[in-house]
């Protein structure tokens, strides 16, 4: 996009220049942004798509949440971060002191969080897992009524390591002063603005500290799911790890993480954020105010939720245990997920059963073809993937690849189906 933008204020400078005439720019510009936008929008199809868990369980019907228990120690970083690396920092990274490159965990801080861990994963496994939960409060309190096997009974429980750090600092910013003249042409006022632009960015303007807060936070839980009876792992233990850091305020390329670590945290962490929520639900929330005020009061939709807010240390430990939850859950429970695939444009009668999500419907269909084109294998797939039967869609999504090397949706969707 920003390459785009580029290309067109180049063309523009060029034509008056040459003092081509204002009517075929705006023609060529406004032709220009409806190729961006038809190109831009890819057929895409929102799906509800079953996906198996990630390790077998067997014999197990019921769950008990046990301790999670929060200790001190080293929080690993991203594994993206080459090991040793953050050390190393880089002469273009804009550090700010104190430099953080370690997170370490600390039991003070980590109050709550094992409480909001457990909520978050009794929430997890009672909407998405087929088990009975028992004893959700990790207390030794009894049952009443009668006892489940033993055997069939399987204890979660944990070890929590929590790290978090909120600054609130002010940095010296460069600010470049600009007064616009009503009577400039665009041209020069686009070459005031890029003027401006650059003396600020290489600090020639006027030095202004500007305050900025940052936050930094990671969550460590290792997970272990044993057979009640016995004491034997259900499952192999699990470590799963989360980070989140933002900043507000302040020169938007500085921090107090070196540039690699933060960019792994935001490039492999930040995917849920509020922003993700759709336009629709906005209207819905809406309109509940005048349907349902006490209702929409009740669940807060009067009060400003966006990312551009600081979060408090409680949002901060919500957030991360709710991820974590989410995580873990996936990995020892089938679960349910929306996402927008692709539909290729293959055999027109089964393109338009996957549209309508008949996918088993489409699925007999396709194989009841003789022979299958490249998109056809790919569609057959996708029918497969939206049912929940990840190996046989990836399989079809392998044969599809096989045909079409080069093709991006392909190598996508059999990444996506590789557990």
């Amino acid at each position: 996009m920003k390459l785009i933008s580029f290309q067109m204020i180049r063309f523009f400078n060029f034509a008056m220049r040459e003092n081509i005439e204002t009517t075929y720019i705006r023609n060529s510009v406004l032709l220009s942004i409806c190729v961006f936008l038809l190109t831009g929008c890819a057929p895409k199809v929102s799906f509800q798509i079953e996906r198996p868990a990630a390790q077998r369980v067997e014999n197990i019907n019921y769950i008990e949440i046990g301790k999670f228990k929060i200790v001190s120690g080293q929080i690993k970083l991203p594994s993206s971060v080459e090991s040793g690396s953050n050390q190393n920092f880089s002469r273009s990274d804009k550090l700010l002191k104190p430099t953080i490159s370690k997170f370490n965990s600390n039991k003070e801080q980590a109050s709550q969080i094992a409480d909001l861990l457990r909520a978050a994963l009794v929430h997890n496994l009672s909407l998405h897992s087929p088990y009975k939960l028992i004893n959700t409060t990790g207390k030794e309190t009894g049952f009443s009524g009668v006892l489940p096997d033993a055997a069939k009974v399987a204890i979660l429980q944990g070890k929590v390591k929590y790290f978090e750090r909120i600054i609130e600092s002010e940095e010296a910013l460069s600010y470049f002063t600009n007064i616009k003249n009503r009577g400039a042409t665009l041209e020069q006022s686009l070459l005031a603005s890029a003027v401006s632009m650059g003396a600020e960015s290489y600090g020639a303007g006027f030095l202004i500290p500007t305050p900025y807060v940052e936050q930094l936070a990671t969550l460590e839980v290792e997970f272990t799911l044993i057979n009640k009876s016995d004491g034997i792992d259900v499952v192999p233990p699990q470590i799963i790890r989360t980070y989140y850091v933002r900043k507000w305020g302040g020169a938007p390329d500085t921090s107090h993480l070196p540039r690699n670590i933060k960019t792994a945290i935001i490039e492999g962490f930040e995917q849920d954020e509020d922003n993700s929520a759709s336009f629709l639900s906005r209207i819905d929330r809406a309109g509940l105010s005048f349907t349902n005020p006490t209702e929409y009061f009740a669940r807060g939709f009067n009060l400003k939720q966006n990312v551009q807010v600081p979060q408090t240390s409680l949002d901060l430990k919500i957030k991360l245990g709710r991820q974590v939850a989410q995580t873990y859950v996936k990995q020892i429970s089938p679960f349910h997920e929306t996402a927008d695939l692709l539909v290729q444009d293959g055999n027109t009668v089964a393109s338009t059963l996957i549209r309508g999500n008949a996918y088993q419907e489409a699925v007999a269909y396709l194989q009841g073809l003789e022979e299958l084109t490249a998109k056809d294998e790919y569609n057959l797939g996708l029918a497969f993937e939206a049912s929940g039967e990840i190996p046989q869609a990836r399989n079809h999504y392998e044969l599809a690849l096989k045909r079409e090397s080069s093709n991006q949706d392909f190598k996508d969707a059999v990444k996506r189906t590789r557990n």
